[in-house]
């Protein structure tokens, strides 16, 4: 399986969760020094490649290798947040630069949808931002994570019987918060449902079951801790 956005976070978390049941796992991520980093100490066979999800070319030479790809995990977030900004505020270069998970994405389901073995799945990330934004500065990460379910959607339909699922998070404890980090923590254990800031295995494991269920596909699966009912 390849999991992109597999040197911290999410990702990482699937990539050890995948490994240590005995899978063969190649992690991508633009970093070969995180990739090494994240790596150390992990089971199994695990494969590392440095690319840059958006470069088609990087992508494609990653994957060459590989002539059946199980499953396929999208995680990585593109410096999301720094485009978190007051809609007078945003700029040519936020709107252009917005939808560059978005492009990401596409780029290695591109790449890797020939090679996808037809038991197999595909499981991309979004924020629940994208039906729950907060009040102020989230137009246009909204808008970019609103769009990646309707492309799981449209996947579901036109790479079937590969299984194609969005898992929907809320607030994580991942290095894209870790500025506002006890904040976060503060506000989710007091405000949210499930009194708890959500961890990457949290995610990992809903991922991994998205994986593994063969009757899953084309749906949203929401891990957010009551995020959308708070």
């Amino acid at each position: 399986m390849v999991v992109v956005g597999a040197s911290s976070g999410i990702g990482h978390a699937v990539a050890w969760g995948v490994a240590a049941r005995g899978a063969e796992v190649v992690m991508m991520s633009r970093s070969m020094e995180k990739l090494q980093r994240a790596s150390e100490g992990m089971p199994g066979h695990v494969r590392l490649h440095a690319a840059d999800m958006r470069d088609a070319v990087g992508v494609a030479n990653a994957l060459a290798d590989y002539d059946t790809i199980d499953h396929l995990v999208l995680t990585a977030v593109a410096d999301e947040l720094a485009r978190a900004k007051p809609l007078a505020d945003l700029t040519d270069e936020d709107v252009e630069r917005s939808f560059d998970k978005m492009r990401g994405y596409f780029t290695v389901v591109q790449a890797a949808a020939h090679r996808l073995s037809p038991t197999g799945s595909i499981v991309m990330m979004c924020g629940a931002a994208a039906v729950r934004p907060p009040a102020m500065g989230f137009s246009l990460l909204a808008a970019e994570g609103a769009s990646i379910p309707g492309f799981g959607k449209a996947l579901a339909r036109e790479l079937s019987p590969v299984r194609v699922t969005v898992v929907m998070a809320g607030l994580v404890d991942t290095p894209i918060n870790s500025a506002r980090r006890e904040q976060s923590a503060k506000w989710a254990e007091t405000s949210l449902p499930a009194r708890r800031f959500g961890q990457p295995e949290d995610l990992a494991d809903a991922i991994i079951f998205a994986m593994r269920n063969p009757y899953t596909t084309g749906g949203i699966l929401v891990v957010d801790g009551g995020l959308l009912i708070a």
